[in-house]
C-alpha cells in the first residue's frame, strides 16, 4: 500500500500544484504567438523542440524531433484539440519545465545538454510526483502525435490510411 497516493495526498498535491500555476499565470504575462503558429510563442516552440529532440532522437527515423519541427506541430495541435481554456495551462506547463531546471540546475531547459534535458524528463516521469508525471504524461501525447504525424515518420512506418481492403 506504501507505493499507492492516498486521496489526501492527491488533494493536497492537486492543489498546490493549482495554485502555484495560478500564481505564475498572474505573475508571467504569455507572450504573443510566433510568426506563422497559431498559439505558441517563439520560446515554447523551442521548448517543445528541446524536448521532442531527446524524447524522438531520430534513429531509426530519418528525423529527429527538433528536425522534424515537432514545436510548429505542437502549436496546431494544441490549437485544434484543446478548448480555449485550457491553452494557457499547457503553455505554463511548457514554462514550468523551463524555468523549473533553471531553479534546480541553475540553467534553463532548453540551454542544457541533451544528456541533462533526458535526466530532467526522466525525473518528470517519476510516478512517485503524480501531478509532475501527469503533466509530463500531457506533454508527451501532444508531442507524440505532432512527431508521428510528420510524412518521413508516417511513411518509415508505413501506415497507409486506406479504407476499403487491398491495394492493386
Amino acid at each position: 500500500m506504501g507505493a499507492l497516493v492516498s486521496r489526501r495526498k492527491f488533494m493536497i498535491a492537486s492543489l498546490a500544484t493549482g495554485a502555484i500555476l495560478a500564481t505564475a499565470g498572474f505573475a508571467v504575462r504569455l507572450a504573443p504567438a510566433a510568426p506563422g503558429a497559431w498559439v505558441l510563442s517563439t520560446h515554447e516552440i523551442g521548448i517543445c523542440d528541446a524536448i521532442a529532440e531527446v524524447l524522438f532522437p531520430g534513429d531509426p527515423f530519418p528525423v529527429n524531433g527538433r528536425e522534424a519541427q515537432v514545436g510548429l506541430r505542437v502549436d496546431r495541435e494544441v490549437a485544434t484539440l484543446l478548448p480555449p481554456t485550457q491553452l494557457a495551462a499547457f503553455r505554463y506547463l511548457l514554462r514550468a519545465v523551463e524555468l523549473g531546471t533553471e531553479a534546480s540546475r541553475g540553467v534553463r531547459f532548453t540551454r542544457l545538454s541533451a544528456a541533462d534535458r533526458l535526466d530532467v524528463l526522466d525525473t518528470w516521469a517519476d510516478p512517485r510526483v503524480l501531478p509532475r508525471r501527469v503533466s509530463f504524461d500531457v506533454l508527451k501525447v501532444f508531442l507524440g502525435m505532432a512527431y508521428f504525424r510528420h510524412p518521413a515518420v508516417i511513411e518509415t512506418i508505413g501506415w497507409r490510411a486506406e479504407c476499403g481492403g487491398r491495394r492493386t
